[in-house]
């Protein structure tokens, strides 16, 4: 059975192979520069670190890492879990960290949600580390937006008459 140690030693190592394959600065995917969310107990956490992979947002999922100076990174797809975007922007689902264990992205089943603009909204939880609030400036921000944003500017329903008129001779 392997260390801790040797265990600590081969995920930095591997971390380290990750960055270098991105070469160089890595991005972060589809989160803005200065995108932090704020924990009492952990201090800011940013989903858009100028080394390493940052966060990215899909469609399905959210994957990538967070990086904190408490808590190190925190990874948004882990093996044993994930945090799942339902293509509207409601997050549902656990990120984990080693120094933060499992981040809760729905507690009490209110997901963070990413608004119209882009812009993380609501609270996280984590057991050994408690609430993260979105809810704070700068804040986190992706450039992915629902298939429908369409409706959320203004338009709360398909307008009531045919979009295309077929006619057949």
């Amino acid at each position: 059975m392997a260390s801790a140690r040797s265990r600590r030693f081969a995920a930095s190592a591997a971390l380290v192979v990750l960055c270098a394959a991105c070469g160089g600065r890595a991005t972060a995917g589809n989160i803005a520069a200065n995108s932090f969310a704020w924990s009492e107990n952990a201090g800011w956490i940013n989903f858009a670190p100028s080394a390493g992979p940052g966060v990215t947002v899909g469609d399905a999922v959210v994957t990538g890492f967070a990086w904190s100076e408490n808590l190190g990174w925190i990874n948004f797809a882990p093996l044993a879990g994930g945090v799942a975007n339902d293509g509207t922007g409601q997050l549902y689902g656990y990120a984990w960290g080693e120094n933060a264990g499992w981040i809760h992205f729905s507690p009490n089943g209110v997901p963070v949600l990413i608004d119209a603009n882009g812009v993380f909204t609501g609270f996280a939880w984590g057991e050994n580390i408690g609430w993260i609030n979105f809810n704070v400036t700068p804040g986190v921000t992706s450039s992915w937006r629902a298939s429908d944003v369409i409706f959320a500017n203004g338009f709360d329903e398909l307008p009531n008459r045919p979009l295309v008129s077929l006619v057949y001779e």
